[in-house]
């Protein structure tokens, strides 16, 4: 009787596959690290990662709150003057910023108001 000879798979993993499974860890899934890989491959994006990344934390928080307040970041507008002033925009977190100044303004006994 003749053995089938067949080839084991070797059980040591490349460095691809090291590299995935470290990277599934740390995102928690595959899906993450799926997301991850999909947006590092917009133009840009990575630069605009490590620069908010070296940003202090304050100015990430703000940069944050923003972000949340806005809602739909597609609304979001940005401009740029000659002297490096950057100036973010939205509508959305504009009349949450105006709700919220209004209600720390009002005494809570007051009769509560309609906001437009």
């Amino acid at each position: 009787m003749k053995r089938a000879r067949g080839r084991r798979k070797s059980t040591s993993l490349t460095e691809d596959e090291r590299l995935v499974r470290i990277l599934v860890t740390g995102c928690g899934s595959l899906a993450g690290v799926l997301e991850a890989h999909y947006w590092s491959r917009e133009p840009g994006l990575i630069e605009i990662m490590r620069g908010i990344a070296m940003m202090t934390e304050e100015t990430r928080v703000v940069i944050e709150a923003f972000v949340m307040l806005a809602r739909d970041t597609r609304s979001v507008a940005a401009g740029l003057d000659q002297h490096g002033v950057l100036t973010l925009a939205s509508r959305e977190a504009a009349r949450t910023v105006a709700l919220a100044q209004a209600a720390a303004a009002n005494d809570l006994r007051d009769l509560p108001h309609l906001f437009n």
